[in-house]
Protein backbone atom coordinates (compact mmCIF):
# COMPACT_ATOMS: atom_id res chain seq x y z
CA UNK A 1 0.00 0.00 0.00
CA UNK A 2 2.76 2.10 1.01
CA UNK A 3 4.71 1.77 -2.35
CA UNK A 4 1.74 2.16 -3.78
CA UNK A 5 0.87 5.92 -2.80
CA UNK A 6 4.97 6.42 -2.98
CA UNK A 7 4.21 5.54 -7.15
CA UNK A 8 0.81 8.14 -7.29
CA UNK A 9 2.75 11.00 -5.22
CA UNK A 10 5.97 10.18 -7.47
CA UNK A 11 3.67 11.10 -10.44
CA UNK A 12 1.96 13.54 -9.27
CA UNK A 13 5.11 15.32 -8.48
CA UNK A 14 6.81 14.61 -12.11
CA UNK A 15 3.52 15.70 -13.71
CA UNK A 16 3.37 19.17 -11.75
CA UNK A 17 6.82 19.98 -12.17
CA UNK A 18 6.61 18.98 -16.09
CA UNK A 19 3.15 20.93 -16.94
CA UNK A 20 3.79 23.46 -14.23
CA UNK A 21 3.41 27.35 -16.10
CA UNK A 22 6.07 29.15 -17.18
CA UNK A 23 6.64 32.59 -16.18
CA UNK A 24 4.70 35.15 -17.82
CA UNK A 25 7.39 37.02 -19.64
CA UNK A 26 7.22 40.52 -19.19
CA UNK A 27 9.79 43.41 -18.46
CA UNK A 28 9.94 44.44 -14.70
CA UNK A 29 9.73 48.24 -13.80
CA UNK A 30 10.98 48.22 -10.70
CA UNK A 31 14.31 46.62 -11.90
CA UNK A 32 14.32 49.57 -15.07
CA UNK A 33 13.89 52.00 -11.90
CA UNK A 34 16.65 50.73 -10.26
CA UNK A 35 18.99 50.22 -13.37
CA UNK A 36 17.98 54.27 -13.90
CA UNK A 37 18.57 54.64 -9.96
CA UNK A 38 21.86 53.23 -10.01
CA UNK A 39 23.11 54.84 -12.50
CA UNK A 40 22.56 58.06 -11.47
CA UNK A 41 23.66 58.20 -8.22
CA UNK A 42 27.14 55.97 -8.92
CA UNK A 43 28.87 59.54 -10.02
CA UNK A 44 27.96 63.11 -9.80
CA UNK A 45 26.35 65.87 -11.80
CA UNK A 46 27.52 65.92 -15.58
CA UNK A 47 31.01 67.41 -15.04
CA UNK A 48 31.58 70.95 -16.34
CA UNK A 49 34.90 70.08 -18.10
CA UNK A 50 33.10 67.29 -20.14
CA UNK A 51 31.03 70.12 -21.45
CA UNK A 52 32.99 70.11 -24.63
CA UNK A 53 33.45 66.05 -25.26
CA UNK A 54 29.55 66.15 -25.20
CA UNK A 55 27.51 64.45 -28.58
CA UNK A 56 24.95 65.64 -29.82
CA UNK A 57 23.31 62.02 -31.46
CA UNK A 58 19.90 62.24 -31.91
CA UNK A 59 17.54 60.19 -29.52
CA UNK A 60 15.29 57.81 -31.21
CA UNK A 61 12.03 57.90 -28.94
CA UNK A 62 10.21 56.69 -31.80
CA UNK A 63 11.81 52.95 -31.35
CA UNK A 64 9.60 53.46 -28.08
CA UNK A 65 6.29 54.73 -28.94
CA UNK A 66 3.70 52.37 -30.17
CA UNK A 67 -0.24 51.88 -30.34
CA UNK A 68 -1.77 48.84 -29.44
CA UNK A 69 -0.70 46.91 -33.07
CA UNK A 70 2.93 47.59 -31.96
CA UNK A 71 3.87 46.46 -28.39
CA UNK A 72 5.63 43.35 -28.85
CA UNK A 73 8.22 45.72 -31.41
CA UNK A 74 8.26 48.31 -28.32
CA UNK A 75 9.23 45.44 -26.13
CA UNK A 76 12.15 44.60 -28.51
CA UNK A 77 13.18 47.92 -28.96
CA UNK A 78 13.45 47.72 -24.91
CA UNK A 79 15.38 44.36 -24.68
CA UNK A 80 17.29 45.37 -27.28
CA UNK A 81 18.18 48.98 -25.93
CA UNK A 82 19.21 47.11 -22.22
CA UNK A 83 21.53 44.73 -24.49
CA UNK A 84 23.14 47.77 -26.37
CA UNK A 85 23.83 49.12 -23.16
CA UNK A 86 25.27 46.05 -21.31
CA UNK A 87 27.70 46.38 -24.60
CA UNK A 88 28.77 49.76 -24.02
CA UNK A 89 29.81 48.72 -20.63
CA UNK A 90 31.80 45.99 -21.69
CA UNK A 91 34.07 48.00 -22.86
CA UNK A 92 37.26 48.51 -20.15
CA UNK A 93 38.18 51.48 -18.25
CA UNK A 94 35.28 52.47 -16.50
CA UNK A 95 35.93 55.72 -14.48
CA UNK A 96 37.61 55.20 -10.80
CA UNK A 97 35.42 58.28 -9.85
CA UNK A 98 31.90 56.49 -10.17
CA UNK A 99 30.96 54.20 -7.20
CA UNK A 100 32.01 50.72 -7.69
CA UNK A 101 29.45 49.30 -5.74
CA UNK A 102 26.56 51.04 -7.46
CA UNK A 103 28.75 49.93 -10.70
CA UNK A 104 28.41 46.54 -10.37
CA UNK A 105 24.69 46.34 -8.78
CA UNK A 106 24.04 48.48 -11.91
CA UNK A 107 25.57 45.86 -14.24
CA UNK A 108 23.90 43.36 -12.36
CA UNK A 109 20.56 44.34 -12.70
CA UNK A 110 21.31 44.92 -16.20
CA UNK A 111 22.04 41.48 -16.58
CA UNK A 112 19.14 40.31 -14.62
CA UNK A 113 16.87 42.25 -17.48
CA UNK A 114 18.31 41.07 -20.42
CA UNK A 115 17.99 37.38 -18.67
CA UNK A 116 14.72 37.44 -17.36
CA UNK A 117 13.21 39.32 -20.37
CA UNK A 118 15.29 37.15 -23.55
CA UNK A 119 11.54 35.23 -23.96
CA UNK A 120 10.10 38.72 -25.85
CA UNK A 121 12.11 37.57 -29.02
CA UNK A 122 10.31 34.60 -29.12
CA UNK A 123 7.13 36.91 -29.04
CA UNK A 124 6.21 38.04 -32.89
CA UNK A 125 4.20 40.70 -34.50
CA UNK A 126 2.53 41.24 -37.48
CA UNK A 127 4.72 43.55 -39.92
CA UNK A 128 8.16 43.83 -37.87
CA UNK A 129 9.52 47.24 -37.46
CA UNK A 130 13.13 46.85 -39.21
CA UNK A 131 13.20 50.67 -38.74
CA UNK A 132 13.65 50.69 -34.98
CA UNK A 133 16.78 48.11 -35.04
CA UNK A 134 18.63 50.03 -37.52
CA UNK A 135 17.71 53.38 -34.99
CA UNK A 136 18.68 51.77 -32.32
CA UNK A 137 21.94 50.24 -33.98
CA UNK A 138 22.88 53.66 -35.59
CA UNK A 139 22.49 55.56 -32.03
CA UNK A 140 24.41 52.95 -29.91
CA UNK A 141 27.07 52.57 -32.55
CA UNK A 142 27.73 56.41 -32.45
CA UNK A 143 27.91 56.43 -28.53
CA UNK A 144 30.36 53.49 -28.89
CA UNK A 145 32.55 55.38 -31.61
CA UNK A 146 32.30 58.39 -29.22
CA UNK A 147 33.94 56.50 -26.97
CA UNK A 148 36.85 54.74 -28.32
CA UNK A 149 37.83 58.19 -30.42
CA UNK A 150 37.94 59.69 -26.49
CA UNK A 151 39.83 56.22 -26.07
CA UNK A 152 37.33 55.68 -23.27
CA UNK A 153 38.51 58.49 -21.28
CA UNK A 154 36.18 59.94 -17.57
CA UNK A 155 34.40 62.38 -19.93
CA UNK A 156 33.05 60.08 -22.93
CA UNK A 157 31.71 57.51 -20.20
CA UNK A 158 30.44 60.51 -18.59
CA UNK A 159 28.13 61.45 -21.83
CA UNK A 160 27.54 58.03 -21.80
CA UNK A 161 25.94 58.06 -18.70
CA UNK A 162 24.10 60.63 -19.61
CA UNK A 163 22.74 59.62 -22.32
CA UNK A 164 21.76 56.41 -20.91
CA UNK A 165 19.79 58.05 -18.06
CA UNK A 166 18.15 60.03 -20.65
CA UNK A 167 17.05 56.54 -22.60
CA UNK A 168 16.32 55.06 -19.59
CA UNK A 169 14.39 57.68 -18.26
CA UNK A 170 11.85 58.07 -21.23
CA UNK A 171 11.68 54.36 -21.01
CA UNK A 172 10.39 54.61 -17.32
CA UNK A 173 8.05 57.10 -17.81
CA UNK A 174 6.61 56.56 -21.47
CA UNK A 175 6.25 52.20 -21.81
CA UNK A 176 3.95 52.00 -18.15
CA UNK A 177 1.43 49.93 -20.03
CA UNK A 178 4.29 47.11 -21.04
CA UNK A 179 6.40 47.04 -18.06
CA UNK A 180 5.12 45.66 -14.57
Amino acid sequence: MDLHRMAWLCTIICFAHVNSSPTKCILRKHLMKRSYTLLDTMGGLFPAQCLDDDVSVTFPQNVFESNKTQQVGVEKAIYQTLQNIDALFENNGVPDEWNEEKLDEFLHTLFRQIKDSKCILSKSEAGQDLDRDAALKVYFDTLSANMKKKNYSYCAWEVVRKVVLRVLDYILNHNTDIML
